[in-house]
């Protein structure tokens, strides 16, 4: 069936599965564009020269303020796992100052200091073993906890997804007056469904991050393990 081709309800009904399946992908998955052969003779030499790579005028703002958010909502999740990873790099990196007073982030912790390469000044056989076994035992007892907390938010993901799916095809199987083209439903459901769009992004990219808090912790933890056992 054409994308062009006149829907009655029934038929959309039908066609709402196929089309709402080759949206749903990934919420931070980007679509795949398929374009005509005709259409990339028109742009092939001409493409890159127009590509941006800065965000549109305000854009930039309202992206970082929700970065921030998924950055804050981790740290809410997560207050112990931060508590630890401070507390050891308090021991082996050296904080930012302003005068006699520590530089702290948005969260209040301390700013660390970095090499001109980028990585953080640190060293770690400024730890005792006794200190790197007491770390590692408060870390290893932890992720279990921290697993499955991270696991919690993979399922608001993946719920958040099936909300968005849901929202995609109501509005493309939504009765409407005259006929209508696959073109026509498909762009009112992503309208209809824009808002759970954003949702699932978002709560896909805190998942994310949960996920590699988790990840981070568990190489810390066998870094301390590799050192006390070397």
């Amino acid at each position: 069936m054409s994308g062009s081709e006149i829907l009655d309800d029934i038929q959309a009904a039908a066609q709402a599965d196929r089309i709402v399946g080759a949206i749903g992908k990934e919420p931070d998955g980007p679509d795949e564009v398929d374009i005509a052969p005709d259409r990339t003779k028109e742009t092939a030499s001409t493409g890159f020269s127009r590509m941006r790579t800065e965000w549109r005028p305000g854009d930039a703002v309202e992206i970082q303020g929700i970065v921030g958010q998924a950055d804050g909502a981790i740290h809410r999740l997560f207050p112990d796992a931060y508590l630890i990873m401070n507390e050891l790099w308090g021991l082996v990196r050296r904080p930012v100052m302003d005068g006699d007073e520590i530089v702290v982030d948005v969260f209040g912790w301390p700013v660390w200091e970095k090499l001109p390469s980028g990585a953080y000044a640190e060293d770690y056989s400024r730890l005792t073993a006794r200190e790197k076994d007491d770390f590692l035992l408060r870390i290893t007892t932890m992720l279990v906890e921290w697993g499955q907390q991270s696991a919690n938010i993979w399922m608001e993901a993946m719920l958040a997804k099936a909300r968005w799916e849901e929202q995609m095809a109501t509005g493309f199987t939504a009765p409407q007056t005259g006929r209508s083209t696959v073109e026509d439903r498909t762009q009112r459901g992503r309208a209809y469904a824009a808002e759970d769009r954003y949702h699932a992004v978002y709560r896909s990219a805190v998942s994310r991050k949960a996920e590699q808090l988790v990840r981070s912790l568990e190489l810390l933890g066998q870094r301390l393990k590799d050192s006390l056992t070397g």
